[in-house]
C-alpha cells in the first residue's frame, strides 16, 4: 500500500523534525559532518530538506512538523562517526534546518520529550493520524518502500498483540533511552530557538555576534585558531557576493596538520559558538554557511602574501568594505588583539601552514558522454522530432552515418555476439516477429486444431521429423475439454443464485441476430438507437410534440381484437382474483387472534404470482391495516410512544404503498383517510386520486375493518392512545425515515424496466449518443445497469462489435461472467456470446466473442498486439471500466492509465470512490477529445440506503456459548454510533458522504440546541433550523430523503459556521459530540486480541439473534478482515464454539440421548427388517410401491450432523445434503483444507484470494441462496460481488482499513432494491480509531508513470508487428501526445518522449530493438515478464552473460544442485525482499534462527560472475540514463536557471560580476554540471561522479523531472544492493517446502505467504513461456504449430500445472519434447533446467496451498 495516498489521505498527521533533518544529514552526497572533510556544505542539506518536504507540499498533505529537545541526540549522534567536529556540525545543521522550516510557513512545534505535558495537550487538540519518523536508518519517505510495508504494518495494526502492555512498553522505552544517553558524550542543553531580533540592515546578525563572544570567552587565545575564526567571519561576509555556481567546489586540500587542527579542535569550537549564538537569538535571515568557501579562504590567506590592501585585492572591495563595518559591533575583540580583519595579519599567522596542492591532487577524470545511437522509425521519429538531440546522429541526416553507426553501433553488436559466443548463448539480432499471446505460447487467433504437433527435434532414421502420436493429442484435448466443461458447469450454476436489483432470478434475454458486421455500420457518429438498435431512447424534450391527427396511426381491426382481449382477460383475472380472495379472508377470519391472521397473510403476500395483480395486493395491504389497528388496540403497551411509534409507522407506511399502487377504492380511501385522521395525521393526503373506473371506485371493502373512532368526531376518541407520540414533523423525522421515498426525480423510462432518476436517465441518454462517461455515484445508488445496458446495445448493434468488461479482480471477473450467462443469449454463427480472459485461465476465446470480461492486464496484452492490432481492435465498441478508481493504485495503476491512453473506443468509468473528482474528469474529457469522443461527468452523491453504524461492547470475562436459541450475553451488546459524535474527534471538515438520517438530524438539532443556552446569537441562527418551523411548507403531503438532505445540509453548514469560533472544540463540539455518545463509555478503549476473541462467537450469536440489528429481516453478515491467516483463524474458532457448545448439550440433554438410544436400537434392528421386508414382498409381491417411499425418521437421522441450534446454515431449501455431499467431494479433489469444509456445514465461510477458486465460487452461490450466512472475509469481497447483506462487519484494526476500503466494504451492506437500511459494525477497534474512519476522505487519484521501457518496446514490437496500422499507430500517439495523469503540471509531454528516446536507445545498446525500431530475437523474454522490470532486463543480461547457462550445464549430472542454483538466482531477480535490519549484526542470524530449523534465511549473495554481469550492465544503463539527462539538459535547459530553492522559491545570484583574486579562483576551480543541481553541486558533486539511476534522478537540476520518471527507469541497482541481506525464503522453501518453517524462521507473515510464493511461480511460467517463444523464433521454422504450453494450460484450476508423460526427457515439455533444431546445447539445458526448477517448486506449491 502506499502510505500517504492509501493509509494517511487528506488526514492530518506530524513529521519528526529529526526524521527530516536525519534524512538529509545522512545523504552520502552531502558534504557536511563527515570526518575525513571539514566541509561544512549547509546550502546542499536545506535544498534537500526543501526538496523532501516539498514532495509532501506537493501531494497537498495535511501534516505539522514537531521536534523533541530530548531526542537531538537521534540526529546529532545519528552518523557512523561521534567525533567532536561530526557532532557539532550535525547539531548546528540541526539548529539552521529547524529555523529555515520555521521560516517556510510551516507549522513547526517543539516539545520537551513525548512525556511533556503540553506535548499531551497538543495531541489532544490536533487528533493527528500518526507520525511520520526515523525507524533508526531510514526516513519514512513517499517513496520509502520499507517503511510504507513494513513498519506502519507494525505499528498500526500489530497493535492488537500489544496494547494490554503499551504502557509498560512506552515506560521500557524511554528507560532504554535514558541509559543510552549515558554513554552519549555530555554536550550542554541548548536553549529553544528565538524569533531574530537583528535589524535587516546589520552588517552582521546578532547570531553571529553572539557567537564571536562566545568563542573568543570560550577559547584561550591562539593566534592560529583566533585568526581561522576571523577568516570563517568573512567567509560569511563573501558569501552574498557569489553565485551558486561559484560555490559548487571540490574539495578543499589543506596542510595535513592544518586540517587536523581545523577537525579536532577549531572547527567543533566555531561551529559550537555559532549553534549558541542561534539558539539565543536566532536568525532574520536563512543562516549561511559554506565550509568549501571557508577552506578555500584558508587556503587562499596561507598561500597569498598580502600588502595593505590584500583584502580589498583578494576580496573585492565590498566584501572589504563591509570587513571594516565589522569593526563597531566587533570592537570588544578588535581592541584585544585576539580578532583581526587585516590581510597582512593573517597572511602571516597562516604562512606556516602553506601547501602545495598540485603535488598531492589526483589526476582530474576525464569526463566520457555517451552518444545516441542512431534510430530511424518513420512513426516514431514523428513524436521525437520535436526533442532531437543534439548528441543523436539520425540516419540518412548526413553524409557521415554510415561511419558513425560502424563506430558505435558495430561495436556495440559485436561485443555482444563475442560475448554470446563464450556463454553459449544465442545473441542473434534477427528481428522478431511475434504472432501469439505474450502471456502463452499459443496462436492468438488459432484454436486447438485436430492436425499433428509437428515439432523440431533429431531426425529419424527415415529422415521425418519427430510426431506426437494421435493417441497423444487426443488426451490432451480431452483433458482440456474436461476442464472447460467443468467451468462451464461452475459457471452455470453460479449464475442460477444471481439476483437482480429487487432479489428476484434474473431473466434471460434473447437477443437475435443482427446480420450486420461493424464494418457495415455507418461511420458518422449518431446514436445506436437511430440505427435500428432495437432500443429506443425518449426525445430529449421531455414534452413531446404533438403529432397531427391526421398522421397518428390507426388501430387495425386485429389490434382492437388484441385490445379486447386483454381487457376480458385483466375482467376475468380481476374476478378470480377477487374469489380467492374471499377464501383465504374467510379461513383467516376463522383463526383465533390477530397475530395468527398476521402469520397467514405474511404467507399469503410471499405468492409473488398472486401479487402481481395490484387489486389484490391492495386488497392484502389494507387487511394488513385493519389487523394492525386490532392489535394496537388489545396491546397491553399500546399507550406507550414505543408501542405508538411502531403501529404508526406500519400504518403509514402500508397507506404510503397503497397511494403508489394507485387502484385503490372510495371505500379503501375512506377506510384510511378516518384512520389518519384519528392518528393525528388530518393534513396529511397522500391517498390522491386515481383514474380507476366508477364500477372499481365504488367497491366496498372485503372485509369488515374494525372500528376505531365514532362516527361523530365531536365526542371524545373512543381510544385516546391511538395517537401520534410527537408532533406530526418530528415522528417523521425521529421514526418514519427509513420508509421516505428515496427518489430523485425518478420518471418512467421504456429503456430499462425500473424506474430511474434523473443522473440514471442522463447515464442512458449518453449511452445512446456513444458518448463516453465517467459515473461516479455510491455503492448501492444504482450503478449496476449501466454496463447491461451497453451490452445489450452492443448486441443489438451487429454481430461482431466487442464490448470490453475490465474488473480490477478475479472474483469480480468470476461473478460478471456468470451475470452475463444468466442475462443475455444470442446464438452467433461464428464466436460466442462472451468470454472470459485471465491470466491462469480463460473460457471461449477472447477474440471470437462479443462481451469479453477480463482483468486490466490482459486487455493491455491485447491492445498491444500486432495480431489483434487489424482485426479485433477496430470491432471494439465500448470499454467499461469498473472500479475506475485503480488507476491510483501504487501497484498495477500504470496499466488502468495505459488503457485509456489506448482505447480507440468510448470509455464508461465507474467508481464509487474518487477523491478529486473534478481534476480526475478534466484529464479523462482531454483524452476522448484527442480520441474524438463526447465525454460527461455524470455524478450522483447520495445513497440509496444509509448505513447505520455500531460497535459492540465486551465481556471482560469469559462466557458460556450456550446455542443460538438462547439469549447473548447482555456484556455484548451494539451500541450505536451517531455520524456526528466524530466531532470528539477534533474534526471541523465532515466529509460529503458521511450522511444523516432523519433522525440524526433530529438529535444533532437537539444537541446543538443544548450549547447555545449562554450564546442568543446562536439561537437565533439555530431557530431557523426547528424541524416544525423549517418543514412547514410540507404541509399536506410526506417528507422525502430530498427534503432531509436540504435540512442535513443546513445543519452542517451551521455547525460548520460555529467551528471556526476560537475554543469551539471545548465549547462547541465537545458537547456536542459527548451529547451524541451515548454507550460509547461501555466500549473499550483500547480493545486486545484476547477479548476480541473471546467475545466473538457472541458478537455473531447477537448479529444472528437480532436478525441484523433490530428491524432488519435478513440474518447474514459478512465479517471484514484484511489478514487472510486472521480470517481462518475466526472461522475456525467459531466452528470450535459451536462444536464445544453441541457437544456440552448433548451430554446434558436428556431428550438427545433418549433420541439417540432409539436410533441405535433401530440401527441394530436393521437385519430383523431387512428379513421382514423380504418375507413382505413374498407374501404381497404387488404391492403398492408407494408405500416404500414413506421414511421414519432414524432413516435420515445422523448423530453427527450439526444441530440446528449449533449452525449458523440456512435451511434445507435451496441447497439439498445430496448437494452438499457432491460438493465436499469436488472440494476435496480441488485441495480445499478439511477445516473449511467442515465450516460450510455450520453456515461459515472464508473468502479471501488465497482459497480456491472453486470453493470460493462455491461459497458465493451458497450465500445467496440464503445456506451460508457468516462470511469471513479479507477486502476481495469489497468490489461488486453480488453478495447483498444487511450488515458488514469490521473485525479488529487494520493499516489496509483506509478510507478507500471502509467504503468499499461498508457498501457492501444495504443494496438499492433489497434493503432501505444497511448496516456496519465495527467491532474490536478504538472508538477513537471508528471516528477518524467515519471522517477519513478518499485520497485522490495521482496515477503512475504509465510509459516504462518494457512498454516502449512493447510498442516497437506493436507497430512493426502490425505493419503500422491505424489503431498501432493511434495507440502509440496516445501514450506520446496525449496529457499523462501521473505526471504534474508542471511537467510536459516533452519529458516522456526524453523518457523514450532514453529507452530506445538503451533497448538498442541491450541489442532487443533494431535501428528501425523492430524487436530482435531476445523480445518475448523482456515482454513475458514485463511485470517484473526491471528483473526481465536483468535476466537478459544474465542470459546473455551465460551466467545461466554456466549454471544449467551440469542438469543432467547434478540436477538437484543445478535447480537450487538456477532458484537462487531467481530469487534475487523476482522475490527480492530485504530482510530487517537486525539480521545484519555480527552473529545476529545464529541468535534469530529457531533451533534446527531447516531454513538457511538469508539468501546467499550472487555468484560473481552474476554480480559482474549485472554490474555491467547497470553500468550500461546508468551510462545511457546519464547522457540523455547530460544531452536534454544541455539542449533544452543551457538558458534556463538553476538557482532557486524548491520550496521557499529563494533565489542565489547565477552569476557574479567580482573580478577579485579570491572570486576569480573559486570560479577557476568551480565543478561543472550540466544534469545535477546547482545545490548539490555544492558538496562538489558532479554529473560523472554519480554511481546509481536512484541518486541521478533524486538530484537532478529543476526542469529535468527525472525523479518523476526515475520509477519507470530499468535500474538494477537493488539487484547489486549490498547493504542489507535478502530473504531466501523461495529457496528455503524450494528446498525444504515447509510453509510453518518460512513464518517462524523467515519472518513472513502468513497472510502474504501464499501471495508471495504465488508471485514466484507466476515468473517461473512466464520465464518458461517466454524461452519456448525464444526457442520457436531461433528455430525459425513455420511446421511448429502455436498450441498450449504446459506452463499455463487453459481452463486448469489456479495453481495447477499439466502434468508431462514420463516418456518425455526429463526438463522436456509437450511443445519441446526433444532439443529442436537449431538450438545451441546451452540453450536447451537452460530451458530444462527452467522447466524442472519450476515442476518441483509448484509440487511443493501446490502440496501448502491445497
Amino acid at each position: 500500500m502506499e502510505l500517504l495516498g492509501d493509509y494517511i489521505g487528506s488526514e492530518l498527521f506530524l513529521i519528526d523534525g529529526d526524521a527530516i533533518c536525519q534524512q538529509a544529514l545522512n545523504d552520502p552526497l552531502l558534504s557536511l559532518g563527515k570526518s575525513q572533510d571539514c566541509s561544512f556544505q549547509l546550502l546542499h542539506a536545506v535544498w534537500s530538506v526543501e526538496k523532501l518536504v516539498s514532495e509532501f507540499v506537493s501531494r497537498r498533505c495535511n501534516f505539522e512538523i514537531v521536534f523533541f529537545e530530548q531526542n537531538e541526540h537521534l540526529t546529532i549522534y545519528g552518523g557512523e562517526d561521534i567525533s567532536s567536529f561530526v557532532v557539532s556540525s550535525r547539531r548546528l545543521a540541526r539548529t539552521v534546518l529547524k529555523i529555515h522550516m520555521q521560516r517556510l510557513g510551516l507549522l513547526v512545534s517543539t516539545f520537551e520529550s513525548p512525556e511533556d505535558d503540553s506535548w499531551a495537550r497538543f495531541i489532544d487538540s490536533k487528533k493527528p493520524m500518526c507520525m511520520l519518523c526515523n525507524d533508526g536508518s531510514q526516513f519514512a519517505t513517499i517513496e520509502c518502500n520499507d517503511f510504507t510495508i513494513n513498519a506502519i504494518t507494525s505499528f498500526v495494526y500489530e497493535q492488537d498483540y500489544l496494547l494490554k502492555a503499551q504502557k509498560e512498553l512506552m515506560e521500557l522505552i524511554m528507560k532504554c533511552n535514558e541509559n543510552a544517553l549515558q554513554f552519549l558524550p555530555k554536550h550542554q542543553r541548548q536553549h529553544a530557538v528565538r524569533s531574530s531580533t537583528t535589524p535587516s540592515t546589520q552588517v552582521i546578525e546578532t547570531w553571529a555576534q553572539a557567537a564571536a563572544d562566545e568563542f573568543f570567552q570560550s577559547n584561550a587565545q591562539d593566534n592560529t585558531n583566533d585568526s581561522l575564526f576571523a577568516i570563517f567571519l568573512l567567509h560569511l561576509i563573501v558569501l552574498p557576493y557569489l553565485s551558486i555556481s561559484d560555490r559548487s567546489q571540490k574539495p578543499v586540500t589543506l596542510h595535513p596538520r592544518l586540517e587536523s587542527k581545523l577537525r579536532n579542535h577549531v572547527m567543533p569550537k566555531i561551529l559550537d559558538a555559532l549553534n549558541q549564538g542561534l539558539m539565543k537569538h536566532g536568525a532574520k535571515r536563512r543562516p549561511d554557511i559554506d565550509g568549501r568557501v571557508f577552506l578555500s579562504l584558508v587556503v587562499a590567506f596561507t598561500n597569498e602574501q598580502t600588502g595593505s590592501d590584500g583584502l580589498k585585492i583578494l576580496l573585492g572591495p565590498g566584501p572589504a568594505d563591509r570587513a571594516k563595518a565589522l569593526a563597531a559591533p566587533l570592537r570588544q575583540h578588535l581592541g584585544s588583539g585576539r580578532l583581526s580583519f587585516s590581510a597582512v595579519v593573517l597572511s602571516r599567522t597562516l604562512s606556516r601552514w602553506r601547501h602545495d596542492e598540485a603535488d598531492v591532487l589526483p589526476a582530474p577524470r576525464s569526463e566520457v558522454s555517451l552518444t545516441l545511437l542512431p534510430f530511424h522509425n518513420d512513426v516514431f521519429d514523428e513524436y521525437l522530432r520535436p526533442i532531437h538531440l543534439a548528441a543523436e546522429v539520425a540516419p540518412g541526416t548526413h553524409p557521415s552515418f554510415s561511419s558513425s553507426f560502424s563506430s558505435t553501433e558495430s561495436s556495440v553488436v559485436a561485443e555482444s555476439e563475442e560475448f554470446g559466443q563464450k556463454s553459449g548463448w544465442s545473441t542473434n539480432t534477427t528481428t522478431f516477429t511475434n504472432d501469439q499471446d505474450w502471456h502463452k505460447n499459443r496462436n492468438i487467433t488459432g484454436t486447438f486444431t485436430e492436425k499433428r504437433l509437428v515439432l523440431y527435434g533429431e531426425k529419424r532414421g527415415d529422415d521425418l521429423p519427430l510426431i506426437l502420436s494421435k493417441k497423444d493429442v487426443e488426451f490432451r484435448r480431452k483433458r482440456i475439454e474436461k476442464s472447460r466443461q467443468m467451468l462451464m458447469s461452475e459457471i452455470h450454476r453460479h449464475s442460477t443464485t444471481l439476483t437482480g436489483a429487487k432479489g428476484a432470478p434474473l431473466q434471460r434475454l434473447v437477443i437475435p441476430l443482427t446480420r450486420r458486421l461493424i464494418r457495415d455500420l455507418p461511420t458518422e457518429k449518431e446514436a445506436p438507437s437511430q440505427r435500428d438498435s432495437g432500443l429506443r431512447s425518449p426525445p430529449a424534450n421531455p414534452k413531446p410534440k404533438k403529432e397531427p391527427k391526421a398522421q397518428q396511426a390507426k388501430l387495425s381491426s386485429a389490434d382492437k381484437l388484441r385490445q379486447k382481449i386483454k381487457e376480458e382477460k385483466a375482467i376475468k383475472t380481476l374476478s378470480e382474483s377477487e374469489v380467492w380472495w374471499k377464501q383465504q379472508l374467510a379461513q383467516m377470519e376463522k383463526l383465533p387472534t390477530p397475530e395468527r391472521k398476521v402469520e397467514q397473510l405474511d404467507r399469503i403476500r410471499r405468492n409473488t404470482k398472486r401479487m402481481e395483480d395490484p387489486w389484490l395486493r391492495t386488497e392484502t395491504l389494507l387487511y394488513q391495516v385493519h389487523l394492525d389497528v386490532s392489535r394496537w388496540i388489545y396491546d397491553s403497551e399500546s399507550g406507550e410512544p414505543r408501542a405508538q411509534a411502531q403501529y404508526c409507522v406500519d400504518i403509514l407506511r402500508i397507506a404510503s404503498e397503497i397511494d403508489s399502487i394507485g387502484v385503490a377504492s372510495d371505500a379503501a380511501k375512506v377506510f384510511l383517510g378516518s384512520l389518519l385522521e384519528t392518528i393525528g395525521l388530518s393534513d396529511l393526503n397522500i391517498l390522491k386520486p386515481s383514474p380507476v373506473k366508477p364500477s372499481e371506485s365504488a367497491k366496498k371493502l372485503t372485509f369488515q375493518p374494525i372500528r376505531f373512532a365514532h362516527r361523530d368526531r365531536s365526542k371524545p376518541p373512543l381510544y385516546p392512545f391511538l395517537r401520534l407520540p410527537s408532533h406530526s414533523i418530528e415522528f417523521q423525522l425521529e421514526h418514519y425515515g427509513v420508509y421516505m421515498d428515496r427518489s430523485m426525480d425518478g420518471q418512467v423510462d421504456s429503456r430499462v424496466s425500473f424506474i430511474p432518476d434523473a443522473w440514471q436517465r442522463n447515464v442512458l441518454d449518453r449511452l445512446d449518443k456513444r458518448d463516453s462517461v465517467l459515473v461516479v455515484a455510491p455503492t448501492s445508488a444504482g450503478k449496476t445497469f449501466i454496463s447491461y445496458y451497453a451490452m445489450e446495445q452492443v448486441l443489438r448493434e451487429s454481430d461482431d462489435g466487442v464490448l470490453v468488461y475490465v474488473a480490477p479482480t478475479k472474483p469480480l471477473v468470476n461473478q460478471i461472467v456468470a451475470e452475463i450467462s444468466a442475462r443475455f443469449d444470442k446464438s452467433l454463427k461464428s464466436g460466442t456470446v462472451w468470454a472470459a480472459h485471465m491470466r491462469d485461465w480463460r473460457v471461449h476465446e477472447p477474440h471470437k466473442c462479443q462481451i469479453l470480461v477480463t482483468v486490466p492486464e490482459m486487455l493491455a496484452i491485447m491492445l498491444l498486439s500486432p495480431v489483434l492490432a487489424d482485426e479485433w481492435v477496430p470491432r471494439l465498441r465500448w470499454i467499461v471500466l469498473d472500479e475506475i478508481h485503480s488507476i491510483g493504485q501504487q501497484e498495477g495503476g500504470a496499466v488502468w492509465e495505459q488503457l485509456i491512453l489506448f482505447a480507440p473506443c468510448p470509455v464508461i468509468g465507474l467508481s464509487a470512490t474518487i477523491g478529486n473528482i473534478d481534476e480526475f474528469s478534466q484529464w479523462l474529457e482531454s483524452i476522448q477529445k484527442h480520441h474524438g469522443f463526447k465525454y460527461e461527468l455524470i455524478q450522483h452523491k447520495h445513497r440509496y440506503s444509509h448505513l447505520r453504524k455500531f460497535t459492540y461492547t465486551m465481556s471482560q470475562e469469559p462466557i458460556e456459548f450456550k446455542g443460538l436459541s438462547s439469549a447473548p450475553p447482555t456484556d455484548v451488546r451494539p451500541v450505536y454510533i451517531h455520524p456526528m459524535s466524530v466531532l470528539l474527534s477534533g474534526t471541523r471538515i465532515i466529509p460529503d458522504d458521511l450522511a444523516l438520517e432523519s433522525g440524526d438530524c433530529l438529535t444533532l438539532f437537539q444537541a446543538m440546541s443544548k450549547v447555545t443556552d449562554q450564546s442568543p446569537q446562536k439561537q437565533k441562527q439555530l431557530a431557523k433550523l426547528e424541524p416544525q418551523k423549517f418543514f412547514a411548507g410540507s404541509r399536506g403531503r410526506l417528507l422525502n430523503q430530498k427534503d432531509i438532505l436540504d435540512y442535513e445540509a443546513k445543519l452542517k453548514s451551521l455547525l460548520a459556521d460555529w467551528s471556526k469560533q476560537p475554543e469551539a472544540y471545548h465549547n462547541i463540539l465537545r458537547p456536542i459530540g459527548e451529547a451524541l455518545s451515548q454507550g460509547h463509555q461501555d466500549c473499550e478503549a483500547m480493545p486486545d486480541q484476547e477479548g476480541r476473541s473471546r467475545n466473538f462467537i457472541h458478537v455473531v450469536h447477537d448479529l444472528h439473534r437480532r436478525n441484523n440489528l433490530p428491524g432488519q429481516p435478513a440474518i447474514q453478515s459478512i465479517f471484514f478482515n484484511f489478514d487472510r491467516h486472521e480470517c481462518e483463524v475466526m472461522a475456525r474458532l467459531l466452528m470450535e464454539e459451536l462444536k464445544v457448545a453441541e457437544k456440552r448439550w448433548k451430554e446434558s440433554s436428556p431428550q438427545w440421548q433418549n433420541k439417540l438410544a432409539k436410533w441405535e436400537d433401530w440401527v441394530a434392528a436393521s437385519k430383523q427388517r431387512e428379513r421382514a421386508s423380504e418375507r413382505a414382498k413374498k407374501a404381497k409381491p404387488q404391492e403398492d410401491e408407494s408405500l416404500k417411499e414413506n421414511k421414519s425418521w432414524e432413516e435420515t437421522f445422523d448423530p453427527n450432523d450439526p444441530l440446528p441450534e449449533f449452525s449458523f446454515a440456512g435451511p434445507w431449501i435451496s441447497y439439498s445434503r445430496a448437494e452438499m455431499e457432491e460438493d465436499l467431494e469436488n472440494l476435496q479433489w480441488a485441495g480445499v483444507p478439511a477445516w473449511a469444509m467442515e465450516a460450510l456445514k455450520v453456515g461459515i465461510a472464508v473468502h479471501h484470494a488465497g482459497m480456491n477458486r472453486k470453493y470460493r465460487a462455491l461459497i458465493e452461490s451458497l450465500f445467496r441462496v440464503g445456506f451460508i450466512r457468516v462470511v469471513i472475509a479479507t477486502d476481495t469481497l469489497a468490489l461488486g460481488i453480488n453478495m447483498p447483506v444487511k450488515t458488514s462487519v469490521f473485525v479488529g484494526d487494520s493499516v489496509y482499513l483506509t478510507a478507500l476500503t471502509y467504503r468499499q466494504c461498508a457498501g457492501r451492506a444495504g443494496r438499492r432494491g433489497m434493503d432501505l437500511l444497511g448496516n456496519v459494525v465495527f467491532y474490536g477497534i478504538p472508538m477513537e480509531r471508528i471516528h477518524r474512519i467515519m471522517t477519513s476522505k478518499v485520497p485522490p487519484l495521482t496515477g503512475n508513470m504509465p510509459l516504462t521501457t518494457t512498454l516502449s518496446l512493447r510498442l516497437c514490437n506493436l507497430l512493426h508487428g502490425s505493419h503500422q496500422t491505424p489503431t498501432a499507430i493511434n495507440a502509440i500517439k496516445g501514450v506520446l501526445r496525449l496529457p499523462q495523469l501521473s505526471l504534474a503540471s508542471n511537467i510536459g509531454r516533452d519529458k516522456v518522449l526524453h523518457h523514450l528516446r532514453f529507452s530506445i536507445d538503451y533497448l538498442r545498446r541491450a541489442l532487443l530493438l533494431s535501428v528501425k525500431g523492430e524487436p530482435l530475437i531476445m523480445f518475448p523474454l523482456v515482454a513475458h515478464l514485463y511485470h517484473t522490470e526491471p528483473s526481465n532486463m536483468a535476466l537478459v543480461a544474465l542470459l546473455q552473460g551465460g551466467v545461466l547457462h554456466r549454471i544449467s550445464v551440469s542438469i543432467d549430472v547434478n540436477p538437484i544442485d543445478t535447480k537450487r542454483n538456477l532458484v537462487a538466482v531467481l530469487s534475487h531477480l523476482f522475490a527480492r525482499r530485504l530482510l530487517p535490519r537486525l539480521y545484519c549484526g555480527e552473529g545476529a542470524l545464529e541468535r534469530l534462527r529457531p533451533p534446527k530449523s531447516p531454513s538457511r534465511i538469508i539468501l546467499l549473495p550472487l555468484s560473481s560472475d552474476a554480480y559482474r554481469a549485472l554490474s555491467e550492465r547497470s553500468d550500461q544503463i546508468l551510462e545511457t540514463f546519464r547522457g540523455y539527462a547530460r544531452s536534454s539538459a544541455a539542449q533544452y535547459l543551457s538558458e534556463s536557471s538553476d538557482n532557486a530553492l524548491p520550496l521557499s522559491k529563494e533565489i542565489l545570484p547565477r552569476a557574479s560580476d567580482q573580478d577579485a583574486t579570491f572570486m576569480l579562483a573559486l570560479r577557476r576551480n568551480a565543478v561543472e554540471v550540466n544534469a545535477t543541481s546547482s545545490f548539490v553541486a555544492n558538496s562538489g558533486v558532479t554529473d560523472s561522479s554519480l554511481r546509481t539511476v536512484a541518486d541521478l534522478a533524486r538530484t537532478a537540476r529543476s526542469g529535468l523531472h527525472l525523479d518523476k520518471l526515475k520509477d519507470s527507469i530499468s535500474s538494477l541497482d537493488d539487484i547489486l544492493a549490498l547493504d542489507r541481506p535478502v530473504n531466501g525464503y523461495i529457496l528455503d522453501f524450494f528446498t525444504h517446502g515447509q510453509d510453518d518453517v518460512l513464518v517462524e524462521a523467515n519472518g513472513i507473515r502468513r497472510s502474504d505467504l501464499w501471495f508471495w510464493l504465488q508471485e514466484f511461480s507466476v515468473a517461473l511460467a512466464a520465464l518458461q513461456t517466454g524461452l519456448e517463444h525464444y526457442m520457436k523464433a531461433v528455430a525459425a521454422d513455420s511446421n511448429i504449430e502455436g498450441q498450449l504450453s504446459d506452463s499455463e494450460s487453459e481452463g486448469e484450476d489456479e495453481g495447477r500445472d499439466g502434468e508431462e508423460e514420463d516418456t518425455l526427457e526429463p526438463g522436456a515439455t509437450w511443445i519441446f519434447p526433444v532439443k529442436p533444431t537449431g538450438i545451441t546445447d546451452g540453450d536447451w539445458k537452460v530451458y530444462r533446467a527452467t522447466v524442472l526448477a519450476r515442476r518441483d517448486f509448484n509440487a511443493k506449491f501446490k502440496k501448502m496451498w491445497a
